[in-house]
């Protein structure tokens, strides 16, 4: 198998496409601030598919490269993982609603469902002291660089106080401070 780099204009694009996807996860994480509570579901839905739909574009342009190079269809739809795939445009399923009764403690599912008991089960994980009750610091550090980018991109490093719990603002000014520092040049 011949292993050849990904083409320059393309890997600009994916690159480009995923700097994209980055600034709406950024935005998705904004609107789940309790400072912004009036479009919280309007953005954080527009955002998050936003960012979802350009993997998407990312994805396809890939695809079609590989496609192009002469990779064969079931490889290429094995990479693509179509069998995972589907559709928003038909809405939540049951599970993800059994998820959300979950974490919000009713509706109770059906006893006699195992697959909507493991839904609200998993959903209830993520409730005081459950899964996400504590942050990992990998998804601190991660949600600290996309607010510190956001704020250094908007050049508004102040406002992280207003809307962040203090040790992700910390983080995420640490951040900004690092992206606001000129860079040395390497050879």
């Amino acid at each position: 198998m011949e292993h050849t780099p990904m083409p320059e204009p393309l890997r600009q694009m994916v690159h480009h496409l995923v700097s994209e996807v980055v600034m709406n996860c950024q935005e998705v994480l904004r609107y789940t601030e309790p400072d912004i509570a009036r479009d919280w579901k309007r953005m954080t839905l527009i955002r998050a598919t936003d960012a979802s739909d350009t993997m998407d574009m990312a994805s396809m342009l890939i695809a079609a490269y590989c496609q192009r190079t002469g990779m064969a269809m079931d490889t290429l739809a094995s990479y693509l993982q179509t069998r995972q795939q589907r559709s928003r445009a038909t809405g939540p399923r049951d599970a993800d609603r059994y998820e959300v009764a979950g974490m919000l403690g009713t509706p109770l599912p059906p006893k006699d469902d195992q697959d909507a008991q493991r839904s609200f089960s998993c959903g209830q994980g993520y409730t005081q002291g459950g899964l996400m009750a504590e942050a990992d610091e990998q998804r601190l550090f991660t949600e600290a660089c996309l607010h510190g980018l956001r704020a250094r991109l908007c050049d508004d490093v102040d406002a992280l106080d207003s809307y962040l719990p203090p040790h992700v603002a910390e983080l995420a000014r640490k951040v900004a401070g690092v992206l606001a520092a000129p860079q040395p040049a390497t050879a």
